[in-house]
């Protein structure tokens, strides 16, 4: 536990306890009785006061007998006015085809039955706010989760699991759960004296180089390797430099007639997903496949590294998973893992069949040195100091061999979340996620997230110790397994899908929160961006020379929208997290706040340079992002108000109009590939009409609810309200699933086959596209095409309630 600071087991640290302002809200009534005067007491003692006592029942009786008939008399006559006229005309507003349909009573001259019950208050959002700023929490939290490396299915990992459970049973939560699964998981085979290895020899076999990663038999978990790796051993000359293993890599490797079959490839961290680099590989015949992290990438040749700056130092090795498909357990891709449940025979298409391993640029500055082969073109060229040629082989043909040991274990994993339930809406979600595990400590990755999140739970949960409840259900959760391919996260959207499809509003997701100190920023669904610009505005700017100006003002100076700069920029999503079976499996909106680096500056780097490394240590975090626990106080701030807003808010705050931007996008990529659908011999008209008769009926469904009157719509009204606006984005959710990815159902937005981290529109018609151009067959592009059709028309049904009140088709 903490050892100093307010911050203890059971005790709710507040701005009230620091008396360092004289903010309060009165939650409840708690004023003691006061002793009532003698002389009411007196007068009734004795035979008199008997009497009187008998007398004053009689009298109240009586009284209670006529108000009884009054008021009943009163409810009959209501119920008969009311029996044949709904209480909301959810119809009466629409105006058919081309409207929305909120369902207000707007027109309605009758007062509201039950007027609006709980709204967002932003002098509540302000106190919650000025309880996150004490550093200690999140100092005492980071040292906590930085003390062992927290590796998934171990016994440090599952300890702090239990540590954080037992902690949060002290606060006044509705209720804290945990759920375990039993999944399968890789490891490196600790019991192999040699680990995996890559060693070099001469013709004549004397040994040249041995690889400089293995663990120290005192932490054998620091073993590097990456997941989900097979167990093999090759020995070859012909080794390539397949850049960073894209798909155009590949063609320009084909170009220069370089041999990748039967070839030991070394790729390049960044610019797309491990597994995607792994996969393009193994497509193409690879044997296997070496990682590494250049230093023109994650230390843009600076000569200066850790620790003396935040720059990759040379021995440093990168973790990572390498499955190809991020579908929870993997041997149990349809249904949640159940201990004790049948669990299907491992499907090896999930993982690759070739050994992968990563190094350090140290290592490969050996490996890549005296290659034979074309000289690489200026933009394949790193920053090893060396010339970097495409191979295959060496000059003087030396031989690599390269053993990989890893195992797939069965383990259980843990997931802990706690709730606070809604007062008027329990069915309704707002679900706040971090994950809890780890390759190494991981300060940044899983550390920051952790922090915050924990903080989060505290100060909402000492609120309702207060008195106060949200509108709608709030949960905090700490996922296992996330390093494994979101495992947890996945299991438990899978066992609760049916919940959470009805009623998720939001999954937020704090992973690898301050990855920079150069600005906030975000990432998040289209229909997340007003309330994550609104609630940055709420926030001051700590940086010096902004002290008048809010974090949406630094955001937007910072990362200005390159469409409209009046406005901070927002990127798209991608399945590199444990959002991915939110929005991806169930369509749940999703948003992602992090602290950034300067991209400009550091256009090369894909990630803060510590990423899933051994030095992504508590020491990192404070010797160069945040000493002072500054930019973890301003981000959960941030966090406080989009929650409030989310689960308060009266209305809530969703831009069903923003879909227009990504329906734009997928028009723009439909135009783009007019050959292709000439070829198909497909007709694009229907799916344009469809596009721009949504994008009209949501842009005035938005209207519509902008121009409501709070003070004449009911709670009935706003049920049906917010149900749309819940719904709206889960009609993209298609059972079937994406060709090629059936666990991505979203046919609006998925991850791109060829790069996991990245988002594309129109995912669905994306990969029918690549299978019809290699079989020539187009009858998945016409059924795509039919599934999105589809969910437009399910879609603009949801937003003017089409099925109680929208317009019949046409006849034929």
């Amino acid at each position: 536990m903490p050892s100093k600071g307010k911050y203890r087991a059971g005790k709710q640290v507040s701005r009230w306890e620091a008396d360092s302002e004289n903010i309060d809200i009165e939650y409840k009534n708690l004023e003691t009785p006061t002793q009532a005067p003698t002389w009411q007491t007196d007068i009734f003692v004795g035979k008199k006061g008997i009497a009187l006592k008998i007398l004053g029942g009689v009298v109240l009786f009586c009284i209670g007998l006529v108000l009884g008939y009054v008021i009943r008399k009163g409810v009959k006559e209501a119920e008969d006015r009311t029996a044949f006229q709904p209480v909301i005309d959810a119809g009466s507003h629409s105006t058919g085809g081309g409207s929305g349909g909120t369902s207000s009573n707007k027109d309605n001259q009758s007062e509201p039955i039950l007027r609006i019950q709980e709204d967002y208050n932003r002098t509540l959002s302000q106190i919650i706010q000025d309880n996150l700023m004490q550093k200690i929490n999140y100092e005492d939290d980071l040292r906590t989760i930085t003390k062992k490396v927290r590796l998934s299915g171990v016994g440090g990992t599952n300890k702090l699991i239990h540590y954080v459970q037992q902690e949060w049973l002290t606060f006044p939560f509705d209720a804290v759960k945990h759920k375990k699964y039993s999944v399968s998981l890789s490891y490196p085979n600790y019991t192999n004296e040699n680990g995996n290895s890559i060693s070099v020899r001469t013709v004549n076999g004397s040994l040249l180089f041995h690889s400089h990663f293995n663990g120290s038999s005192a932490h054998p978990e620091y073993t590097p390797f990456n997941a989900y790796s097979p167990a093999k051993f090759i020995a070859t000359t012909n080794v390539v430099y397949a850049h960073y293993g894209r798909s155009d890599d590949f063609e320009e490797l084909k170009l220069q007639n370089i041999s990748v079959n039967g070839s030991l490839l070394i790729i390049r961290y960044g610019k797309n997903h491990p597994a995607s680099k792994v996969h393009n590989a193994e497509l193409r015949g690879a044997a296997g496949v070496i990682l590494y992290s250049d230093p023109l990438d994650y230390c843009q040749n600076q000569s200066q590294v850790y620790p003396d700056t935040w720059w990759l130092p040379d021995w440093a090795v990168q973790f990572a998973h390498v499955r190809y498909s991020l579908m929870g357990d993997p041997r149990t891709p349809d249904y949640f893992a159940l201990s004790g449940i049948y669990q299907v025979p491992e499907d090896i298409s999930q993982y690759p069949s070739i050994p992968v391993q990563p190094i350090s640029y140290s290592d490969a500055r050996y490996l890549l040195s005296n290659m034979k082969g074309p000289i690489v073109r200026n933009d394949w060229f790193g920053g090893l100091n060396i010339t970097y040629r495409l191979g295959p082989g060496y000059v003087d043909d030396r031989l690599v061999e390269f053993s990989v040991e890893n195992v797939i274990q069965s383990r259980s994993i843990t997931n802990i979340f706690s709730v606070i339930e809604g007062h008027y809406e329990k069915d309704k979600y707002i679900i706040v996620g971090a994950h809890i595990d780890s390759w190494t400590e991981g300060a940044i990755d899983a550390g920051t997230g952790y922090a915050v999140l924990r903080e989060l739970a505290r100060s909402f949960s000492h609120h309702v110790g207060k008195g106060w409840r949200p509108r709608r259900t709030i949960m905090f959760a700490l996922w296992d397994a996330s390093k494994y391919g979101h495992i947890g996260a996945y299991e438990w959207v899978q066992e609760y899908e049916k919940q959470l499809s009805d009623g998720a509003i939001a999954y937020i997701n704090l992973d690898s929160l301050i990855r920079g100190n150069y600005s906030f920023f975000a990432r998040a669904s289209s229909m997340l961006h007003t309330v994550i610009y609104d609630a940055s505005k709420t926030v001051p700017c700590p940086e010096p020379g902004y002290e008048n100006k809010t974090m949406f003002d630094l955001w937007r100076e910072r990362f200005p929208d390159p469409i409209n700069q009046s406005q901070p920029r927002i990127d798209s999503l991608g399945d590199y997290s444990d959002h991915g079976a939110f929005i991806y499996r169930l369509g749940i909106p999703v948003l992602e706040p992090l602290y950034n680096f300067d991209e400009k500056q550091y256009f090369n780097l894909p990630n803060y340079p510590a990423y899933n490394t051994l030095y992504d240590t508590m020491e990192y975090v404070t010797s160069f992002l945040d000493p002072e626990y500054t930019l973890h106080i301003t981000v959960a701030k941030i966090l406080a108000d989009v929650i409030l807003r989310l689960a308060d808010s009266a209305i809530l705050p969703l831009d069903v109009d923003n879909f227009s931007r990504v329906l734009r996008k997928g028009k723009e990529t439909m135009y783009a590939l007019d050959m292709v659908f000439s070829e198909a011999e497909i007709d694009l008209t229907l799916l344009t009409l469809s596009i721009d008769m949504f994008c009209m009926i949501a842009d005035n469904f938005s209207a519509e609810i902008k121009s409501l009157n709070k003070e004449e719509i009911s709670e009935f009204d706003l049920y049906l309200i917010n149900n749309q606006l819940i719904q709206v984005s889960k009609a993209f959710i298609m059972e079937k699933g994406i060709p090629g990815q059936q666990h991505y159902r979203n046919v609006l937005v998925a991850p791109d086959p060829e790069n996991l981290n990245q988002e594309i529109v129109f995912p669905g018609i994306i990969s029918a596209i690549y299978e019809g151009k290699q079989s020539k067959q187009w009858n998945s592009l016409r059924e795509q095409l039919a599934y999105l059709v589809i969910s437009l028309r399910r879609a603009s049904d949801i937003l003017q309630n089409g099925m109680r009140t929208g317009r019949s088709d046409p006849d034929a």
